[in-house]
């Protein structure tokens, strides 16, 4: 029962709605008027793109990446996205940087997404900041530039954007390419923490249940920890393995830490899968089918909300 695993304590707006909704499919529609309407509609979508009106041109190129109306095809998608880019319009700046980053519609090219991310940036698109600073943090499609990278990240942390905090911290944390500063890196994990950032939240229970730079608080260090890997994070599910095996906060179990190593290895966290090959040795088969159990329990759950407070 995994109840007891854990402890309780623990176009313009006109066209795309005509595209979308249908309202001309009503109740007693000729189906023939119908669709002679939505091809009108569509081919007054497609005159306004080829005019130059950014509006149209994203939305049409919508049409084409979802399939409305049979007109799938994922070239002209990235070909209309792109002249709604050129247009000026931002978000179609940010999907053009992701296709060309992505191979989608177009030959990956990562040079150019970087470029279409900085202009995105400079457009004020926060999704397309972090994209930039990545791509400056690990040298692609740019040469690499941590220091500038970390400058980006903080634009977008201050903006409260929780994944742009949870690299400021591993960038502090770790001083890369910048001086390390372990207490301004704690302050930022607690920031994204917050903001429901899980990452933050699983490293951030390794730190209390360590005392590392923080005080010790074991309680505190495995709600953290619970909370993380009842969003399905891989780490977690691996931590809260060791945490049964070592005792940490807890009684020792071996079927549990076995039953978290299995879930973190059955979604591709490849340490976890040597500490579960491990940790069978010392274990009966019983004890070990009953693990097993456990676990496809949890897959059954996708992995998520596997966990019973």
């Amino acid at each position: 029962d995994l109840m007891k695993v854990l402890p309780r304590c623990l176009v313009t707006s006109v066209f795309v709605l005509a595209l979308t909704a249908n309202p001309l499919h009503f109740a007693g529609a000729d189906s023939t008027t119908q669709i002679s309407s939505e091809n009108s509609t569509l081919n007054l979508l497609k005159k306004k793109a080829r005019s130059g009106d950014a509006n149209s041109q994203l939305h049409l190129a919508i049409v084409y990446r979802d399939g409305l109306h049979g007109e799938k095809n994922i070239k002209l998608a990235f070909h209309w996205f792109e002249q709604a880019a050129q247009s000026g319009d931002v978000s179609a700046q940010l999907r053009v940087a992701n296709m060309l980053q992505k191979g989608l519609g177009t030959q990956t090219n990562q040079k150019a997404a970087y470029q279409w991310f900085s202009i995105a940036a400079e457009n004020g698109n926060v999704d397309a900041l972090i994209a930039k600073a990545t791509m400056l943090q690990y040298g692609t499609g740019t040469p690499a530039n941590p220091p500038m990278a970390y400058e980006l990240f903080m634009q977008a942390a201050r903006k409260d954007r929780s994944d742009a905090q949870i690299h400021v911290a591993k960038m502090l944390w770790d001083g890369t390419g910048i001086p390390q500063n372990k207490s301004d890196a704690l302050r930022w994990y607690e920031a994204s923490s917050k903001l429901g950032n899980i990452d933050a939240k699983n490293t951030l229970g390794t730190l209390y249940l360590k005392g590392d730079t923080v005080p010790k608080d074991t309680q505190h260090g495995l709600e953290l920890i619970i909370a993380a890997a009842s969003e399905g994070h891989p780490a977690a599910f691996q931590n809260l393995g060791l945490i049964y095996q070592l005792g940490l906060g807890l009684p020792k179990n071996n079927v549990y830490a076995y039953l978290w190593f299995a879930v973190a290895a059955n979604i591709g966290h490849q340490t976890a899968e040597k500490f579960k090959e491990g940790l069978a040795i010392s274990m009966s088969p019983v004890d070990v089918e009953k693990a097993k159990k456990l676990a496809a329990s949890c897959k059954q759950k996708n992995y998520k909300k596997c966990i019973s407070f």
